[in-house]
């Protein structure tokens, strides 16, 4: 994470963000090794995921402002919590011009989509994306979510005063890499 763009974001009185550009800079100890740390936050800082959420302020504004609601129709959501993020839509176009757009927007920020964390899937079906087949759901913040079809007696509904069956449902449980850890 790029510090000055950070700091730029805090609006807070000189003293404090002089205190904080020091905390960014202190370096980090690595078996009895002292290294600089010119850029990013520290991994499990106490204050490391409140950094992130000022550093990503704006990024869900972003797809928001790509894809605005039609009418009481969402186009996307972009739900995140630190600096772990979930693009859902059900347009894989959208996800796919989505994942470009903030690409983009984290250059500025000091910081990049890693491909091995990144995968575009469907909760309900397999679907081919990158030359492969990605199962249906995913994991999220230690979770899988996951819809699975279902008989109109079980179906999930949708909201509002003129609620219409949708034929599945969503389940959500700990991920397999979760549980491995417990």
């Amino acid at each position: 994470m790029n510090h000055d763009y950070l700091l730029s974001k805090i609006h807070c009185p000189s003293s404090l963000k002089r205190d904080l550009k020091q905390w960014l800079k202190a370096g980090v100890l690595d078996n009895g090794v002292l290294e600089d740390t010119e850029t990013g936050t520290p991994q499990g800082g106490v204050i490391s995921p409140i950094l992130a959420n000022i550093a990503l302020l704006g990024m869900e504004r972003l797809v928001k402002e790509m894809y605005p609601n039609k009418g009481t129709t969402t186009q996307i959501n972009l739900i995140r919590y630190a600096d772990d993020f979930v693009v859902i839509s059900k347009d894989l176009g959208i996800i796919e011009q989505c994942k470009t757009a903030i690409t983009e927007w984290l250059k500025p920020v000091g910081l990049e989509i890693k491909p091995e964390k990144t995968r575009i899937g469907h909760t309900l079906k397999p679907i081919e994306s990158n030359g492969k087949t990605e199962e249906p759901g995913f994991d999220f913040l230690g979770f899988n979510i996951r819809q699975y079809p279902v008989g109109k007696y079980k179906t999930g509904k949708t909201g509002g005063r003129k609620s219409r069956l949708i034929g599945h449902k969503t389940h959500i449980k700990p991920s397999p890499k979760a549980v491995a850890h417990t």
